[in-house]
């Protein structure tokens, strides 16, 4: 058995994508990120204003659905700069809540071409509960995120909890599989999975496909939910999970499907702790998981799998100077030339101002894996 020390990058550069005093952005796994091509990115995340006075100020419910905004931001040159009038707003969280209770049965008007380079899904955290059943919706864009349509509800298919996220494959055949975090009874502890829907056309419907669930002892408090996929040249599919009993104590756990999402199997446990995990593939076939690390000493780290994530090579530190464990939720795209840049919302132990950590704001590394 090798114990590899973790190792810190060559070439790791730091980039600051937004940071606002007032404000608390984060999430950028739960909104999005894409290259259209190696200098032009865009990315999207929840920002809400926080004066950083007490810890009630932190609450994710508070910055988030009380006065949160989901946004977007542009860069032309592959990361290095996020022009401050580049970030628009795609509504708050309470303005996208009202359309989908007014007209819960609005569908797009023409499919959607998710192979296209100018395709962008975002999605909202999930509405709170109506009526003991809460609603998870989507906004699309199909020209880099300069207009918008939506948002459109996702079904909830009889799940009491659904929390989509901008994770998908579209399969070879043609079928969109869309990876959905539900749960039963309220979404309560050991009650979460992720579902997979599945689209035949494109996006204007949507069908229940298959669960992704652990026959594990521990899946009866363990929630294992927030997949990031992957399509492997072979046909087979990858998703990591996070696994979590709460903020600090989770890990991800990769399984595969070889059977175009129907069935899913244990794989491995890429590291001792982070999540959520977002998982790549590089240009050369290599896997890339990065994930937000709750422990001391808190930041961001990775690991590369040269064997379809069967095994795992040293981990990397990309980050370890935060303050905090509120942090991670990342988001990574190839800028070329084996590098990739990923982004995550984030807090320096060396801020002006310290609440629990420093502001959280959104960071991206730029790196060669």
């Amino acid at each position: 058995m090798n114990y590899p020390a973790a190792r810190y990058p060559k070439d790791a550069e730091h980039i600051t994508v937004y940071y606002e005093p007032g404000y608390f952005a984060a999430w950028p796994f739960n909104h999005g990120f894409k290259a259209f091509s190696e200098t032009e990115l865009l990315i999207s995340f929840s920002r809400g204003p926080c004066n950083y006075a007490t810890p009630f100020d932190l609450a994710h419910h508070v910055v988030d659905a009380r006065g949160g905004e989901y946004v977007t931001m542009r860069s032309t040159d592959g990361g290095e700069t996020w022009p401050a009038d580049s970030l628009r707003s795609l509504g708050s969280r309470q303005d996208i809540e009202r359309p989908l209770h007014l007209h819960p049965d609005d569908a797009p008007s023409a499919p959607y071409d998710w192979s296209s380079h100018d395709f962008f899904l975002t999605a909202g955290f999930g509405i709170p509960p109506e009526r003991d059943q809460s609603i998870g919706y989507v906004q699309y864009s199909r020209d880099r995120g300069h207009s918008w349509e939506g948002p459109y509800r996702i079904p909830s298919f009889g799940f009491s909890w659904v929390q989509v996220k901008p994770d998908y494959i579209l399969r070879p055949d043609g079928l969109v599989l869309l990876f959905v975090t539900v749960g039963i009874d309220g979404g309560a502890p050991g009650n979460r999975f992720v579902a997979v829907y599945a689209s035949p056309d494109g996006g204007l419907t949507w069908n229940y496909l298959a669960p992704i669930m652990a026959q594990s002892p521990d899946r009866h408090f363990v929630n294992r939910y927030y997949a990031s996929p992957v399509l492997l040249a072979d046909g087979r599919m990858l998703v990591a999970l996070r696994c979590q009993i709460d903020a600090r104590n989770a890990w991800p756990e990769i399984f595969e499907s070889a059977d175009g999402g129907r069935s899913w199997q244990y794989v491995s446990r890429p590291s001792d702790w982070g999540g959520p995990t977002e998982l790549t593939l590089l240009e050369d076939g290599r896997l890339l998981a990065v994930y937000g690390y709750r422990v001391v000493p808190y930041g961001i780290r990775a690991r590369v799998s040269e064997d379809d994530g069967r095994t795992w090579g040293p981990e990397l530190i990309l980050r370890d100077d935060a303050g905090s464990w509120d942090l991670g939720y990342p988001r990574t795209v190839l800028l070329g030339g084996g590098k990739v840049i990923t982004a995550y919302y984030f807090n320096r132990a060396d801020d002006r101002t310290q609440l629990r950590g420093g502001v959280r704001h959104i960071a991206a590394t730029v790196f060669t894996p």
